[in-house]
């Protein structure tokens, strides 16, 4: 999730001014000799779609005037500066100037299309585009993930190499790696369609579920995958769920 891009922040403020920033939860926050000092402590939520009973309220076409296409190596590059755009109120990206905040989006891009969060699911991958221009409005990135407990941290990362025919032998389980919609185009149900094409080309591939991450603090993100169908998992840090695996 690009943890890496997220910076220690230091402000010389007084302390009342202090207790009057607004507070994100993927920071913590301390005083100390009239310095504000914001800590990165990402901690990131898991979800899962069950894809059959989302597609039967989800659109069937994409949204006018909206067209989708499935998307292509070329994208990676010609998206970058959407992707910026998208996630740049957004953490890991929010605290970053806009040029390392445009390489931040490049390395993501890059990292889907070289394999780094799994095999990336073609057939499952769209572009959302302006009819008129073909000016990109939004996209959907998914790759494939391991089979295991979707509460554990291992099920996250691969830790041999997958088969070259792991999507074709149906192994593993789809994640929703990245998806973004440019902030002019928010709100107008761009992101429901690209998951609803996702989510068609994944059950036709023999998946049933998707799953998918995002960081505490991003409200928006929490509200649309809530609205969505997603159910929230137990957190893989908790207490709760460290003595469970400790037992097991």
């Amino acid at each position: 999730m690009s943890d890496e891009w997220m910076p220690v922040i230091k402000l010389a403020l007084s302390r009342e001014q202090f207790h009057q920033l607004p507070r994100n939860a993927a920071y913590k926050y301390e005083y100390i000799n009239g310095q504000a000092y914001l800590t990165p402590r990402p901690r990131h939520y898991h979800a899962l779609l069950d894809l059959r009973s989302f597609l039967k309220d989800a659109p069937a076409d994409a949204l006018e005037p909206t067209a989708l296409r499935q998307a292509r190596v070329e994208d990676f590059t010609a998206l970058v500066s959407l992707f910026a755009a998208a996630f740049q109120r957004i953490q890991p990206f929010g605290s970053l100037e806009h040029d390392k905040r445009q390489e931040a989006a490049r390395q993501a891009l890059e990292r889907v299309r070289t394999g780094g969060d799994g095999p990336w699911i073609e057939r499952a991958s769209f572009v959302a585009l302006e009819p008129e221009s073909g000016r990109p409005l939004g996209a959907i990135f998914v790759t494939l993930l391991p089979a295991g407990d979707p509460c554990d941290w291992d099920s996250y990362y691969w830790s041999t190499p997958p088969p070259p025919d792991c999507i074709e032998r149906r192994l593993g389980r789809p994640h929703l790696t990245w998806i973004f919609v440019s902030p002019v185009c928010a709100g107008r149900g761009i992101g429901t369609s690209l998951l609803a094409a996702a989510g068609r080309q994944l059950l036709a591939l023999g998946y049933e579920e998707l799953a998918s991450t995002f960081m505490i603090g991003n409200e928006s993100s929490m509200l649309w995958h809530w609205r969505n169908g997603f159910r929230l998992l137990a957190y893989p840090g908790s207490i709760r769920q460290m003595r469970q695996r400790h037992k097991g």
